[in-house]
């Protein structure tokens, strides 16, 4: 890891703020919801497959509103998957794995904080954390990138080595780099350059993920 990197995505980033700068709205108020949009969102086109799964299934459950609930919601199914099949419309028997054993680690986390709402409970976890702690969730098919979201989807100041955060990366200092080497030059890059991590991320991802020539 060079300065001379990290003063070129500073650089880039200062760019990127000189335009104007949209409203980012990672944050809902209701924890069951953050978490099926970040375990479905693993590897997945965001505005074409998680947006509408999640409206679909708020709508359906309008009181769908704390981690208890969906807990409860995926125990009416004999099996996670089905659970992901009937409510999600998908048939994804590990991805389900992964959403009832993140659901089952956040609940865990709670016990230990008293007198604050789950929300509260989840921005204190979220805040404390760091992200070599990802490991410590020890679910199958949930590493950094999806730690980092979580992180950020509870109001953490921090950015989410994803493919399009590697990417922008990678492209910029002329290197391949890894999730932990990406976070770290973008978390240097974004103080250098004095600008908001969680804003930048949002930035590179949109310019990314939903351009037209994305998938």
């Amino acid at each position: 890891m060079q300065t001379h990197e990290i003063r070129l995505l500073a650089k880039i980033l200062k760019q990127k703020f000189r335009g104007e700068i949209k409203k980012i709205d990672y944050e809902r108020t209701n924890p069951a919801l953050n978490l099926l949009d970040c375990v479905l969102s693993l590897n997945r086109n965001y505005d074409k497959f998680v947006v509408p799964r999640i409206n679909d299934l708020s709508r359906r459950h309008p009181n769908l509103s704390s981690l208890a609930s969906l807990k409860k919601l995926i125990h009416q199914y004999a099996t996670p998957l089905e659970f992901s099949v009937k409510e999600l419309n998908y048939k994804d028997s590990a991805r389900a794995k992964t959403l009832l054993g993140v659901l089952d680690y956040l609940l865990a986390i709670q016990q230990s904080s008293q007198n604050k709402t789950e929300i509260q409970q989840l921005k204190q976890w979220a805040v404390k954390v760091q992200p070599s702690d990802y490991k410590a969730v020890n679910v199958r098919g949930f590493g950094l990138a999806g730690f980092q979201y979580l992180r950020m989807l509870f109001g953490v100041e921090t950015t989410k080595p994803d493919i399009h955060i590697r990417r922008f990366v990678s492209e910029t200092i002329g290197r391949k780099v890894s999730d932990r080497e990406a976070l770290s030059l973008l978390e240097m890059a974004a103080k250098l350059a004095r600008v908001s991590l969680r804003v930048a991320d949002f930035i590179i991802w949109e310019e990314r993920a939903r351009s037209k020539t994305s998938n």
